[in-house]
């Protein structure tokens, strides 16, 4: 291997090895069993005797349905499903996420379960372009493709903010964070957590590290005072990040706010319902943990 090359990471150790591209799919798109709305560029590459390797680029901002980070167990298991079912093993699954000026590129691991061809569990890493090049043995594109079609766009639903009660959140399932969050929380631990909440913070993770009651009531609190004040949607966010109210905050309580207010959390449905989150199951996680009351969530008009 060229000494320019940086080594693999540990996941690949062992697995490079010069390929074929035998596939790129500029739209690719989940099967309809999947139950999930995705397009991203799928490009593949094989060799006998070698794994194969599967990079998926998609444009998560430019209407290509839920993002390969949030339907990762889905997007590779319908790539292991429909083009190597033969195989034990699904294909190395790399990711490219092309957010603006943003690249994000990843190998995802998963827990395998060889019977059902199905994976759990995806577990992300850093990887270079020169690494993914070493891999397949040849230059792997890394753009979304000239084969993209954007979608056409549509007016923006109209949406509002919500106080949600925490309780009545749907089961998150996180994906970062193994040491301190378990997947989702049962009905009779959430509501132990409402007789007996924590409060403060601890330092095992950012989504664990300062006391959601505090930043969860005033955003809740700003929120009704900008719409009492006839303040729209989408100008919510300056009222409240500027309030008075809002000045003094240590920097994780700042942040936290920043997220409610901007980076909202968005469940599909309330608890006991299992259809999870749009965005901020981690957040909803850390919630609920901490027995927090109510939090602000987006909703958007039917």
């Amino acid at each position: 291997m060229n000494a320019d090359v940086p080594p693999l990471p540990a996941p690949l150790a062992g697995f490079a090895g010069a390929r074929e591209q035998v596939l790129d799919e500029h739209m690719y798109r989940l099967p309809p069993q999947a139950g999930r709305r995705v397009t991203f560029r799928l490009q593949l590459f094989t060799a006998p005797g070698l794994r194969p390797v599967a990079v998926a680029t998609q444009m998560p901002g430019a209407g290509e349905g839920a993002s390969l980070t949030n339907a990762a167990e889905a997007c590779a298991t319908a790539v292991w499903q429909q083009y190597f079912a033969d195989d034990s093993e699904p294909p190395i699954w790399v990711v490219h996420m092309i957010i603006e000026d943003v690249r994000d590129l990843t190998v995802v691991t998963f827990t395998v379960d060889s019977s059902e061809h199905t994976l759990h569990t995806p577990r992300w890493r850093q990887i270079s372009p020169a690494a993914v090049d070493a891999l397949v043995g040849r230059h792997v594109d890394l753009e979304r493709g000239s084969g993209f079609v954007p979608p056409e766009i549509e007016p923006d639903p109209e949406s509002t903010y919500v106080a949600q009660p925490v309780v009545l959140l749907p089961r998150p399932a996180p994906f970062r964070e193994d040491g301190c969050m378990g997947s989702g929380v049962p009905w009779w631990r959430r509501l132990g957590r409402q007789l007996v909440p924590r409060r403060g913070g601890r330092d095992c993770c950012w989504y664990h590290g300062g006391d959601w009651h505090v930043v969860s009531r005033l955003a809740i609190r700003l929120a009704a005072r900008a719409k009492a004040a006839s303040v729209g949607f989408e100008d919510t966010p300056s009222y409240v990040l500027n309030h008075p109210d809002a000045q003094g905050l240590t920097d994780w309580e700042r942040e936290a706010l920043f997220s409610l207010i901007v980076d909202t959390i968005r469940p599909y449905a309330p608890w006991p319902s299992r259809e999870g989150y749009n965005n901020g199951q981690h957040r909803a996680q850390a919630l609920l943990d901490a027995g927090a009351r109510r939090v602000l969530i987006q909703r958007v008009a039917d």
